[in-house]
């Protein structure tokens, strides 16, 4: 999605080098677009704007695998103090299904430390570590085997 509090604009938009049509930023984070695509020989899909506008806004991006089989979706279960932000940003959740794990939400109001716990089909092989926006500042979480 493109979120826009201000300079909203519309530019055209191409994936893998096929134009998609135009996309146009809003202060909504609804989807602007939304379509399937294949990665290249090298496991790669190339997102390009053309800046027709002021500004080009890329606030999300969710890509998915094409699956098969049916995914199950459950609300994660979250440590300490910590609960749902809520609103648009709904309750955590995790989802599973051919071999992939997605965890989704927002959580706030607790302490650093132990956020959450991954049910077993959703643990890695060995320990993952990402780098995450906390406002101003990033966040490092490691999720654990």
């Amino acid at each position: 999605y493109q979120y826009a509090s201000s300079y909203a604009g519309t530019n055209p938009l191409s994936v893998n080098g096929a134009a998609m049509g135009s996309t146009t930023s809003s202060s909504s984070t609804d989807a602007t677009k939304n379509g399937v695509s294949t990665a290249d020989g090298s496991g790669k899909i190339t997102f390009s704007f053309t800046r027709q506008s002021h500004h080009v806004h890329l606030s999300g991006l969710d890509v998915e695998v094409a699956t098969t089989q049916a995914r199950t979706t459950l609300a994660l279960g979250l440590a300490s103090r910590w609960q749902a932000y809520g609103g648009s940003y709904g309750t955590p959740t995790f989802s599973y299904g051919d071999g992939l794990c997605i965890i989704d939400g927002l959580i706030k109001h607790g302490s650093w430390g132990h956020l959450a716990t991954l049910p077993a089909q959703c643990r890695p092989s060995k320990r993952l570590i990402f780098n995450l926006n906390n406002h101003a500042t990033t966040s490092r979480v490691d999720i654990e085997t």
